[in-house]
């Protein structure tokens, strides 16, 4: 039996925030816009940049048509790889729990709605993408989280063999735990230093709240003992 883990990335691998706000802000000061807090932009996060954008120009009381939201979306990635993601973290201990599956013979995947391009580019910087053996993100795939569809098509890259393997989703967001109960695996819910309330909600096998806890959580809904 094979044992597959996939992880998303912004709130469950890393704090990439204050880089998001400061390419987001500069593409609404371009636009004669005032600026978004660091928490009015978190509860715009989880659905890709598109969407990202689209909720950040709302938020300023401007609709755009789609049209030009593709071009503010292009503006934005654009802005978004100029900062060179000189503020996004990893959270505490996740590079060693990820060390730890990896050694226990755990293939890992990313599998996140935003950008392929920058989620690379994220995990070179922070020396874990050697971890990966696919990086998926949301243009990787004709469909997103929480579309089960995206993650069969990371699991599929991966060789996943239903009948015999073993599955895992961890992710922040209801779109995490929805895309794995479409897919019909396992998920697991985190919450690092944020309140707990949104991942208690989700529905999912597992709550998480501190990196070096994952393993038992591993443990505790497929049995399998992480080493």
């Amino acid at each position: 039996m094979a044992k597959f883990i996939m992880f998303d990335l912004d709130g469950t691998l890393i704090d990439g925030v204050d880089d998001l706000l400061v390419a987001m802000n500069g593409l609404l000061d371009a636009h004669g816009l005032d600026a978004l807090g660091r928490h009015d932009l978190e509860a715009m996060l989880g659905d890709g940049t598109w969407m990202l954008t689209k909720r950040a120009f709302a938020a300023r009381g401007q609709t755009p048509d789609d049209a030009t939201l593709d071009e503010l979306n292009i503006d934005f990635n654009n802005r978004y790889v100029e900062t060179d993601y000189a503020y996004t973290r990893l959270y505490e201990n996740a590079e060693t729990v990820l060390r730890q599956l990896k050694a226990d013979g755990w293939t890992i995947a990313l599998a996140s709605n935003k950008p392929e391009g920058p989620c690379k580019a994220i995990l070179a910087k922070l020396g874990i993408a050697d971890l990966f053996t696919v990086i998926a993100g949301g243009n990787s795939f004709e469909v997103k989280k929480p579309d089960g569809r995206f993650l069969e098509f990371v699991l599929g890259k991966l060789g996943f063999d239903r009948s015999a393997d073993t599955a895992i989703m961890v992710g922040d967001h209801a779109n995490d735990v929805n895309a794995a109960r479409a897919a019909d695996i396992h998920a697991i819910a985190v919450a690092f230093e944020v309140d707990a309330t949104r991942a208690n909600s989700l529905s999912a096998d597992a709550v998480v709240t501190a990196y070096e806890n994952l393993p038992k959580a591993i443990t505790s809904i497929t049995g399998l003992q992480v080493a």
